[in-house]
């Protein structure tokens, strides 16, 4: 039995290590201006890449996958991004991680999975923004 304690151990202490060099490079990320992966929110317009003009659908996903909000259309980028945002900020998130920037599509996450409590799943994890037209 102290065998498999000592194995135990040391795995979750391998798994907190893991998961502060995953933030520290995140926090690098953030910190490098040159870096468009991780940004903050206040960051989103001036890195987008999305189209103008044209109609743009914006969707807010739950962390389980499941929407959270329904769609919702905007004519200009800003208002769109600005939308999506807001979102993010009531949840107390500062920054994401931008996970596509094309003319057509522009999505970004939250930057970890939050599994604290119960909501654990009804919590914010995505936007996406689509270029319609």
């Amino acid at each position: 039995m102290e065998g498999e304690a000592i194995i135990g151990f040391l795995l979750m202490g391998a798994l907190v290590i893991g998961v502060f060099v995953v933030m520290l490079n995140q926090q690098q990320k953030l910190d490098d201006p040159n870096n468009t992966e991780v940004v903050y929110l206040d960051q989103l317009p001036q890195v987008c890449g999305l189209a103008e003009p044209g109609k743009f659908r914006v969707k807010i996903f739950r962390q389980s996958g499941n929407l959270q909000k329904d769609d919702q259309f905007f004519t200009s980028v800003g208002d769109a991004i600005k939308t999506a945002t807001s979102t993010f900020k009531r949840a107390k998130i500062d920054y994401v991680v931008i996970t596509t920037n094309e003319e057509a599509n522009f999505s970004f996450r939250r930057p970890y999975h939050d599994h604290r409590g119960v909501k654990e799943g009804k919590k914010v994890g995505k936007a996406e923004i689509r270029r319609m037209s």
